[in-house]
């Protein structure tokens, strides 16, 4: 059953968002995610909505543990950073 948590962003700030990675990473890891992409939208292939410049899919091993890492502990102060470092649109899907 797994699930996996996509991110569209923009990169507002690129220091704060430099400095912010390798923490996201290790708390990402830490909650038995991993990062399958993160970088450039390749192209749009369909709708009227322009995405923002960047892409990220985490994989978790179920749905429950991609919202416990979104809302863990460990995580709120990287979201309160990330927030001020990128303009993002997040969300889970189950692959279950």
């Amino acid at each position: 059953m797994t699930a996996y948590v996509h991110v569209n962003l923009r990169i507002k700030d690129p220091a704060r968002q430099a400095a912010l990675a390798p923490r996201f990473q290790a708390a990402l890891q830490a909650a038995g995610g991993r990062i399958l992409h993160f970088g450039p939208v390749a192209q749009v292939l369909e709708g009227d909505v322009a995405p923002l410049p960047m892409a990220g899919i985490f994989e978790f091993a179920t749905l429950a543990d991609a919202l416990a890492f979104y809302r863990s502990a460990e995580y709120a102060p990287i979201k309160l950073e990330r927030e001020a470092a990128q303009e993002a649109r997040m969300f889970v899907v189950d692959a279950g």
